[in-house]
């Protein structure tokens, strides 16, 4: 064999002791550290699947809330649901709320309510839930008190998509003041009303369009339904 190919050859060699050597040190380390290696495999598993345990689980578990929610007929099934199911979408207070009051329980139609208008994970249902609340002050004689609540609410919304909510707080607000023998503050809030509408983005003004007419209606009105004592 010449000179080269031996040299070529030991160069092999001392490659494959590399390979031999590092092979060994690797063979070694797993003998080792098995233990270690396969416990730290496992937690990765185990990890792994209590997320995607979780993930299926928690979907199934809001879909069976749903089911539940959806078949309710009457307050105890819905409040059976809501205990089973741990807290609900601020909607399903509402429609407990809706329950209660068809019962004439405002006292706890407004405990429903105020739950959900605590609830800012839906901000239509937390305004809706709000406006209820003052409904809810109707119903009971409270009038300035709930004119009041819709007064305050509607000059407070600015939110986009709220338009429609604050007008409707308007008018409610000077329907209330007006049976409250207040038409002074029937005739203010109906004033605010026109210049909330005026002034509003030009998004919001069509649909606010129709509010504008019943607004012009009560002012025209007011005096005539000025409640009397």
């Amino acid at each position: 064999m010449s000179s080269v190919n031996l040299n070529r050859q030991k160069k092999i060699n001392d490659q494959m002791k590399e390979v031999m050597d590092d092979f060994d040190r690797f063979e070694y380390f797993f003998a080792t550290h098995w233990k270690h290696i396969v416990y730290a495999a496992i937690a990765v598993v185990v990890i792994v699947a209590a997320i995607v345990s979780v993930k299926y689980f928690s979907n199934k578990s809001a879909a069976a809330a749903a089911i539940a929610y959806d078949k309710a007929t009457d307050i105890a099934q819905l409040e059976k649901a809501i205990k089973d199911h741990g807290k609900a979408p601020a909607a399903i207070y509402v429609r407990l709320a809706g329950m209660y009051i068809a019962k004439k329980d405002y006292a706890n139609a407004r405990k429903q309510l105020l739950t959900a208008a605590a609830d800012n994970s839906a901000v239509e249902v937390q305004w809706r839930a709000r406006l209820n609340l003052a409904y809810v002050d109707e119903l009971e004689g409270k009038y300035a008190e709930g004119a009041k609540n819709f007064a305050d609410f509607a000059k407070s919304v600015r939110t986009p998509g709220s338009a429609a909510y604050a007008a409707e707080a308007y008018i409610s607000a000077a329907r209330l003041y007006t049976l409250a023998g207040k038409t002074a503050d029937a005739r203010n809030i109906l004033e605010s009303a026109k210049r909330f509408i005026r002034t509003a983005p030009a998004a919001d003004r069509a649909t606010l369009q129709s509010y504008s007419g019943q607004i012009n209606s009560m002012l025209a009105n007011l005096p005539a339904a000025v409640k009397t004592k």
